[in-house]
């Protein structure tokens, strides 16, 4: 023990100590400076997947209006073709009875 105490004691010793404090001391800035690197990239992967829900969402979004305006579109359309056949139920009613089974070139093209 006495021996050991003697080394460290001397110059050789000091420098040791010294050395390995700075190694040390090194290590650490180069392991700070890792970790920092890390939380960076680990933020950015973050940062990139909010935006990628962001995008998912306006996107889902957009599909839910287009959805509606096609719900919407239908609905006219259908509205439409029933406003269309009741005209051509009320017109055929008011035809004698023989013809109203009959229908006629323009009677087919108004049901297209």
């Amino acid at each position: 023990m006495p021996a050991i105490l003697a080394f460290f004691a001397s110059r050789a010793g000091i420098y040791l100590i010294a050395a390995v404090i700075a190694g040390g001391f090194l290590i650490g800035i180069r392991q700070a400076g890792y970790n920092s690197a890390m939380r960076k990239c680990e933020a950015a992967a973050q940062q990139r997947e909010i935006e990628i829900s962001r995008r998912d969402a306006a996107i889902g979004q957009e599909r839910e209006r287009e959805a509606a305006r096609i719900s919407s579109d239908l609905d006219k359309a259908e509205e439409a073709a029933r406003d269309a056949q009741r005209k051509l139920e009320d017109e055929l009613s008011k035809r004698p009875a023989s013809a109203q089974c009959n229908l006629t070139e323009p009677d087919r093209r108004r049901l297209q």
